[in-house]
């Protein structure tokens, strides 16, 4: 399927591979860092939570205690305080019978953990080494927690799990005060001592957690999503990126195919052809012109102007206004020059070019043919030639052609105007011919007997000479 949809480039199936599981491993980096933010934006609001209500109840403990604590009736919700027992007025009875008993600051902690161990872990609760209350020793958290807080002389923290929930932990050290003293003093403390209890925080994390875990979510349906959207983009593109190639392919082996037809023709072609670009410089040469001038064709595409030198001294002027035209009027040309060959033989090429145009329209230079026609224009001076001789002999010959009028006594001939001429005359006048003078056998019989006797058939002469000619 996906070979028949996006083809079988090996080097696309690669590619892609490779920008999926970039665009994978930077979606998962990017889930990680918004899930590492996420758990530090949450850890960092459950601290602030926690120190705020440590800060809180550590207000209440200092008020009770400087203030020496308050009196409450005793009831089933605040019994009678019994671990006070160093403080001489720890309970007191109103006049009405009313049982009052003395609350400090860890007594009240205790009270409200009391009513609160219902919902959860205590929230805040003092602890000590020597508690005045049973209910505050440490447990091992806290114990290891204060001596993590003696030796580092600050509060200790941690996020961890209670019965399936998170929680965070947290002890707050706390140094003897004088208002310590009051009750603690007893057991051997003194101003100032270094901390051998603290204020234990377990704050529960489950709506941070829940709030975590939806954004959480969030994050990673829009990261599936992104990813999605990445995949089939990729997917597209690969499509797209492979049909193009195999476009460039089968252009490339069509304008190859192309290619070697036009070289075939070319490289075969008998008359020697070439191209010359814009610039004036031989784009392609026949092989054909090494048979026709001697010359390879690499001479002719290392320097356009070699042809100028082959041309014969009597054409250059008439190959220069060749190329003049050429340069002013793109239009078919064509004309004939004669070339000196490597081996100093003339021969007469019949020169035809036209200008050449890309698809677009752009001017690409001129595309040239040249013929060898020495022995037609051999052939074509010879007749030239013998057709001049020709004329120059009938200019020497004039000839009489059509009716004369003659006349049928004294052999006079009209011409044109009307006019009778003797016949030598008007023959002399119409023709090259030249008229010399004689008697025939029978005039000279009859004109001159005692001369030419009527014997004499031939016409010979018989007297003592013969007729004088004129």
């Amino acid at each position: 399927m996906w070979r028949v949809i996006c083809g079988d480039n090996r080097q696309i199936r690669i590619l892609y591979a490779t920008l999926n599981g970039l665009l994978l491993v930077t979606i998962l980096a990017s889930i990680s860092l918004n899930h590492y933010h996420s758990q530090q934006e949450m850890e960092q609001t459950a601290r602030t939570e926690a120190k705020t209500l440590v800060e809180r109840d550590l207000l209440f403990h200092r008020w009770f205690s400087d203030s020496g604590g308050l009196y409450a009736p005793v009831s089933a919700d605040i019994p009678a305080n019994r671990h006070l027992t160093q403080v001489p007025d720890r309970d007191l009875i109103k006049p009405d019978g009313t049982l009052l008993t003395l609350v400090d600051g860890t007594y009240l902690l205790q009270l409200v953990n009391n009513r609160n161990s219902g919902n959860s872990l205590p929230l805040t609760r003092m602890i000590s080494r020597q508690p005045l209350y049973p209910g505050n020793n440490p447990d091992v958290w806290e114990s290891a927690a204060l001596r993590l807080a003696e030796q580092q002389g600050k509060e200790v923290s941690e996020f961890t799990t209670i019965n399936g929930r998170p929680y965070l932990r947290l002890l707050h050290p706390l140094r003897t005060e004088a208002s310590c003293l009051k009750c603690h003093a007893a057991q051997g403390h003194r101003l100032g001592d270094d901390p051998s209890g603290g204020l234990a925080m377990a704050l529960p994390m489950g709506e941070l957690q829940a709030l975590h875990d939806t954004t959480m979510r969030f994050f990673y349906l829009n990261h599936l999503l992104l990813y999605l959207l990445g995949v089939v983009l990729l997917f597209w593109g690969q499509c797209f990126v492979a049909r193009r190639i195999r476009e460039r392919d089968l252009a490339q082996a069509a304008l190859e195919a192309s290619e070697a037809n036009f070289r075939t023709v070319a490289n075969f072609a008998y008359a020697w052809e070439y191209w010359v670009g814009p610039d004036g410089q031989m784009k392609y040469v026949s092989p054909s012109v090494r048979e026709l001038t001697g010359y390879e064709p690499e001479r002719f595409l290392a320097d356009p102007d070699f042809i100028k030198t082959i041309i014969v001294d009597k054409d250059q002027e008439l190959f220069r206004d060749h190329v003049a035209l050429e340069q002013l009027e793109h239009a078919d040309c064509s004309g004939d020059f004669r070339i000196r060959t490597a081996t100093g033989e003339i021969l007469w090429l019949h020169h035809v070019c036209r200008p050449v145009y890309g698809r677009d329209g752009d001017f690409l230079g001129r595309r040239a043919s040249n013929f060898d026609i020495s022995v037609e224009r051999t052939a074509l001076l010879r007749n030239e030639e013998l057709i001049a001789k020709l004329r120059e002999a009938l200019d020497k010959v004039k000839t009489l052609s059509g009716f004369l009028p003659i006349c049928a006594s004294c052999k006079k001939i009209r011409d044109d105007q009307g006019y009778w001429n003797q016949i030598e005359s008007y023959i002399s006048s119409h023709s090259e011919a030249v008229f010399s003078h004689g008697i025939c056998p029978d005039c000279a019989h009859r004109l001159y007997p005692e001369f030419y006797p009527p014997g004499n058939k031939d016409g010979e002469d018989s007297g003592p000479g013969k007729p004088a000619e004129k």
